[in-house]
């Protein structure tokens, strides 16, 4: 294994898999049974529990907290102090391309700063998630959301606003 660069005070378990041309900022955390593909690039003092997966050229900022058997696809994008919740996925792509030939179909999703993903959301391709947002649990994001927007639902709806002591 010839990863690019883990920076001091790392912890990966033992049973993580880590592939080439991977950078880990200081002071993260890598858990059991979690696969980060090449080109990934992890913040300072993130998290990233057991059963993840964080695909190929995923950029994740500092602060993080991603809770176990959520999925990052190829490219996601997911800025500093972001919380992900359990079991949660993203999808970069809007047609199955198993076994089929499509032109560059990779639309990944943004996860901006502070934004707060409840247990099992769903991040559709090319959504972008605002600036201290707040995703329900369960909920299925097809569009772009409001900075500071509290959003349920499946489809997921905007229903209110963030309250000020919440934001960071």
């Amino acid at each position: 294994m010839v990863i690019e660069r883990i920076e001091k005070m790392t912890k990966i378990e033992s049973t993580a898999v880590i592939e080439d041309g991977t950078i880990i900022g200081k002071d993260c955390y890598i858990g059991h049974f979690t696969l980060i593909r090449t080109g990934a690039i992890i913040g300072n003092n993130t998290q990233i529990r057991s059963h993840c997966y964080i695909g190929e050229d995923v950029r994740i900022g500092n602060h993080v907290l991603i809770r176990p058997f959520s999925d990052m696809c190829k490219s996601t994008v997911v800025e500093d102090k972001v919380f992900v919740g359990m079991g949660c996925m993203t999808s970069n792509t809007r047609k199955i391309a198993y076994l089929r030939e499509y032109d560059d179909i990779n639309t990944p999703p943004r996860i901006c700063y502070g934004a707060r993903l409840g247990v099992n959301v769903t991040l559709l391709p090319g959504v972008i998630i605002g600036e201290n947002c707040l995703i329900g649990a369960g909920s299925v994001v097809t569009k772009n959301t409001n900075r500071k927007g509290v959003y349920i639902g499946v489809p997921a709806e905007f229903v209110k606003w963030v309250r000020q002591e919440e934001l960071i």
